[in-house]
């Protein structure tokens, strides 16, 4: 029995060599630039163990147009680049995660990168030693992610004419004129994302291409002035913001903006702070006072609204909105009077998907569903969102009594979501 176990071992480890095997050299028939791409998803010491899987492989690492080292050392990283088959590179990853020991050669590995025509740089080195000069004179660059390191570009030292989308996250910058700096460098940037450092006092956000804009803001954050002049911005993005001061150019491409304020008691003047930065609508005062007042001013790009505010400022904004598709409503206030006697175009003709949250069953809300229901003549689906921790009787009389509304669209869907974090 014992001589038939082993026997019967050998077998299935034969076997599954042979699977290997065949595995192997089904891959090895792939052309080249089929094999080198599959490798370019891996980190670079992975692609080059690869090497040991026969002759086929033995330098086929060498040809991928990525490299990608996460904490390696200086000998690996070193002994990758002088081995490399091509002269160009895509893509460099550099990651530590902890500080580095050879910051000293850290230049070198740039300067390789840069006389490559580089296209993304994605550099994380928690060291706040200034990135070298030439990091900021590559005009092949399109993407550059920057974490963790020191940022500290002098006025007119910054050429990259083709950067696209710039990531920079919980930089050091030696100076408010950093940033300022590197951005009058990129003027085909469109794409910018801002984790903020602690020590920034003034954020100067200047871009005359620039659509898409993220800031993020730690809690700890001693940056009191904010200034952004991007007349192209279509989407804006802020978190955990706390500016006491802010100034804002022409916005008039702005589409979407989603702005999440966290409360700092710290602040005793924090509604200020909520209003200034209510203030991104389109010179954000004005076009915000426009609305709570009944101008003229209209959001006729505007298709998609996520808005927690008193009853009266969602119904002047629905007024002013006219081509919205879809609306995300929670937190309005109690009084519904009045409310919105003649009906928003964009209710009767455009809107398709309505998000309400926090729903309790109270007689307001179910006086807004049903106004709502009544009279959003293309609507799709209505998704009312309630807290885990209503009761019984209370979820009963909520789902009876929205069930029981009527709907204009006949294609109206109704869906109820339990929320288990309230």
């Amino acid at each position: 029995m014992a001589i038939a176990e082993q026997h019967g071992g050998k077998r299935l480890k034969h076997a599954q060599q042979t699977t290997l095997s065949l595995s192997i050299d089904r891959l090895s028939d792939l052309p080249d630039s089929v094999l080198t791409h599959i490798l370019s998803f891996i980190p670079t010491k992975f692609s080059v163990r690869t090497s040991i899987l026969g002759q086929r492989w033995r330098h086929l690492w060498a040809y991928v147009p990525k490299l990608d080292f996460r904490q390696d050392n200086q000998i690996t990283i070193n002994s990758a680049m002088l081995l490399r088959k091509v002269q160009t590179l895509k893509f460099l990853r550099l990651y530590y995660y902890t500080h580095p020991s050879d910051c000293s050669d850290q230049t070198t590995r740039y300067s390789f990168a840069i006389a490559r025509d580089v296209k993304r740089l994605d550099i994380r080195l928690l060291s706040i030693n200034a990135l070298p000069r030439c990091f900021f004179t590559c005009k092949t660059l399109v993407y550059m992610r920057l974490a963790a390191c020191g940022v500290n570009p002098s006025s007119g030292t910054v050429c990259l004419p083709s950067l696209k989308k710039l990531l920079l996250c919980y930089v050091y910058f030696k100076s408010d004129e950093s940033l300022q700096n590197l951005l009058s460098g990129c003027p085909v940037l469109e794409d910018l994302s801002i984790g903020l450092h602690r020590d920034m006092v003034y954020c100067n956000v200047s871009s005359p291409k620039m659509k898409r804009l993220w800031l993020e803001f730690v809690s700890n954050s001693r940056c009191d002035r904010l200034e952004i002049n991007a007349p192209a911005l279509k989407y804006l993005k802020m978190v955990n913001s706390f500016f006491e001061h802010i100034k804002c150019g022409v916005l008039n491409s702005l589409t979407e903006a989603d702005i999440n304020l966290v409360n700092d008691n710290n602040k005793p003047d924090y509604l200020l702070h909520s209003r200034s930065l209510l203030e991104f609508i389109d010179r954000l005062r004005r076009i915000i006072d426009s609305v709570v007042y009944d101008r003229t001013t209209s959001f006729c790009n505007l298709t998609r609204l996520e808005l927690t505010a008193d009853i009266h400022f969602i119904s002047m904004f629905l007024k002013n909105a006219h081509n919205l598709k879809f609306i995300d409503l929670s937190e309005f206030g109690e009084e519904t009077e009045g409310w919105m006697e003649k009906v928003p175009t964009c209710v009767l003709s455009h809107v398709e998907i309505i998000k309400l949250a926090n729903i309790k069953g109270k007689k307001h809300e179910l006086g807004y569903i049903k106004y709502l229901l009544k009279n959003a003549k293309v609507l799709e689906r209505m998704e009312i969102s309630y807290p885990g921790s209503l009761a019984w009787e209370e979820k009963i009389h909520l789902l009876h009594e929205i069930s029981s509304f009527r709907r204009a669209s006949e294609e109206c869907e109704v869906a109820f979501v339990v929320d288990f974090n309230k």
